[in-house]
């Protein structure tokens, strides 16, 4: 997916974003972000932004970075009701503009399978988290049974290309997280990997805590 088609696609799709996900994708945040285990006065990233669903379930205390290159998908999350001190800033996850070290956590939703290089994506959240950093994930994904894989194939190219509202949301149906996150050779630890098994194509996710292992 070219990123700024990327791009045209979720500013026109931002103000019913949020209706689209609650209607089809819906899945409580808290515990995506409970998971981080956040202290008061820590800092975590939040990418992508997005509308700034995740935000809401950030405790009081703790400062969030949200990212994103949506100028339009960020102001819909400027006007979410939240306890946590937020800064958005325009940033590719692919290319975080951030220095290594600068984040005690981060958290993604529904976004390794959007970006054009989920490897590049996870590869930097790693390198701008602290060693030992939890990485709350939450996603659509490829599933593991075969039965299903063959009807997420069917429904890719119009996934990726066309979206499905069309033109509004757009990802890839054959996002997999076994090779991103098992065979990638990154430096993480799996602390939980959950996943959504559905008989629906659409329907089929995971939840994954990770934790940065660098030295």
């Amino acid at each position: 997916m070219k990123i700024d088609r990327l791009i045209e696609t979720y500013d026109r799709g931002a103000v019913d974003y949020d209706a689209i996900m609650k209607r089809y994708w819906h899945i409580e945040r808290e515990p995506l972000i409970a998971s981080l285990q956040l202290q008061p006065g820590q800092t975590a990233l939040d990418a992508a932004v997005g509308t700034g669903l995740n935000l809401p379930a950030y405790p009081q205390g703790v400062h969030v970075v949200g990212v994103d290159l949506s100028h339009k998908m960020m102001h819909e999350a400027r006007q979410k009701d939240v306890s946590a001190d937020i800064t958005f800033k325009v940033s590719d996850m692919c290319n975080l503009d951030f220095p290594d070290n600068s984040f005690d956590a981060a958290a993604s939703g529904f976004t390794f399978c959007v970006v054009k290089d989920p490897v590049l994506a996870l590869k930097e959240i790693l390198r701008v988290t602290k060693p030992g950093a939890f990485i709350a994930i939450l996603d659509y994904c490829k599933s593991q049974d075969p039965e299903i894989q063959k009807w997420q194939e069917l429904i890719a190219d119009a996934a990726s290309q066309l979206g499905f509202p069309t033109g509004k949301i757009k990802w890839d149906a054959l996002m997999d997280y076994d090779e991103l996150i098992y065979n990638s050779k990154l430096p993480i630890e799996v602390l939980a990997d959950n996943r959504i098994e559905n008989p629906n194509p659409f329907l089929c996710g995971c939840q994954l805590l990770l934790k940065n292992s660098k030295i």
